[in-house]
């Protein structure tokens, strides 16, 4: 491990709590057994309970999370590999269970609703896997960056990668980025211009980077269709091994994973806008342009993603450096990430929840605001006398 200097000031209260990763990964797997052991199909569901009840549970109940490193250290924290570790050393339990659960499908005979309910918690560990491949997937050497695209593909999500760097990363907070939500517009309306988004700009990015170098686009060098591939493989063997019985498993998992990105998503920059300059072009991306929280579970799980502003500032900077925000640098959730997952699954609860905040954060001009076009006459009507 490389020595980290510099740091007598700032000791990482969470340094031991990463060492979960490698086995949040199981929870599928080790649901299956104690729900086939205690004869409780509900257990089958474990994995959704665990991130809807317990963590959005503890989060809200807990104090935030305090700990924040100074600008000072977190050069030499970054240089700290023992963050790196955890994550590799995680990977293989990924797949350990997809083996597992598969292997326990073809096994034994199950009612629609346990299915269901495996595929459901699959798909919400493969969201982890989509957060683990995202960190790999930003960094700039070779092997991260495969590393990266090998937990996209075990996720499924092969579509996310290049449409995020290239698309979400320059357009974030404009009414041209596909992966950023619009006030007045419903989590399924988004969802459905995301996700078909994602896989139309990550072909499209690729084919024109392969064009520049003579090259099609459905050679092996497409980093999309590489990552699709991997998928194609994992999917393919699992089924070859145990039976067809798991490969409507695979894709609704794979599906719950998509709807777990657009949930993210849909939650990181509602509403929040740009100021567009008198040429058209837009200023750049800055703290307040992303919708943060600071709960401690949730930073643990999802490797501080929910500590966003930080990560759209500097892109290529490791987990464990990214720092925490006052309300007066960046906008936060008003609850964890959990719940407002939950409230945007009920537009009018999100709506609710969210636009009054939204509209705070504009100081009450709603030229500011990045609005949905066809929600916006109820939006000037119901906001538009707003003077801040």
């Amino acid at each position: 491990m490389v020595a980290v200097t510099n740091i007598e000031s700032y000791t990482d209260k969470r340094r031991r709590h990463w060492l979960t990763q490698p086995f949040l990964p199981l929870l599928p797997t080790l649901s299956c057994f104690a729900a086939g052991w205690l004869d409780a199909p509900i257990l089958f569901w474990t994995t959704a309970l665990f991130w809807f009840g317990l963590i959005a549970l503890l989060d809200q109940i807990t104090p935030k999370d305090s700990n924040n490193p100074p600008e000072s250290v977190l050069d030499s924290i970054e240089e700290d590999n023992y963050y790196v570790k955890v994550l590799t050393v995680s990977i293989p339990f990924y797949i350990v269970n997809f083996i597992g659960v598969c292997w326990y499908v073809s096994a034994h005979s199950l009612s629609i609703s346990s299915y269901i309910g495996i595929a459901v918690s699959m798909g919400i560990v493969s969201g982890l896997a989509l957060a683990v491949g995202h960190e790999f997937g930003h960094k700039t050497s070779r092997s991260n960056r495969r590393l990266g695209k090998v937990m996209l593909s075990i996720g499924g999500v092969g579509q996310f990668l290049v449409g995020h760097l290239k698309g979400h990363h320059v357009d974030v907070a404009t009414p041209k980025d596909f992966a950023s939500s619009q006030m007045g517009q419903t989590l399924y309306q988004f969802g459905m211009r995301s996700q078909s988004n994602f896989f139309k700009k990550s072909w499209q990015f690729e084919k024109e980077r392969l064009a520049k170098k003579d090259v099609s686009a459905w050679s092996l060098e497409n980093e999309t269709l590489q990552q699709y591939l991997g998928t194609i493989v994992l999917f393919s063997s699992l089924t070859y091994l145990f039976g067809w019985i798991v490969l409507p498993l695979l894709l609704l998992q794979m599906y719950v994973c998509w709807w777990y990105l657009t949930l993210i998503e849909y939650c990181q920059h509602y509403g929040l806008k740009r100021d567009q300059r008198p040429d058209g072009t837009y200023e750049l991306s800055s703290m307040k342009h992303s919708w943060n929280t600071n709960m401690l579970f949730s930073n643990n799980l999802l490797l501080n993603f929910v500590r966003h502003s930080g990560h759209h500032i500097r892109s290529t900077r490791w987990y464990q450096a990214l720092r925490s925000t006052e309300p007066t640098e960046a906008p936060a959730l008003p609850y964890c990430y959990s719940l407002m997952f939950l409230a945007a699954m009920f537009p009018p609860l999100f709506f609710y929840i969210m636009d009054k905040r939204v509209v705070e954060w504009a100081e009450g001009d709603l030229e500011k605001i990045n609005i949905f076009p066809p929600a916006k006459e109820r939006i000037v009507a119901r906001y538009g006398d707003s003077d801040g």
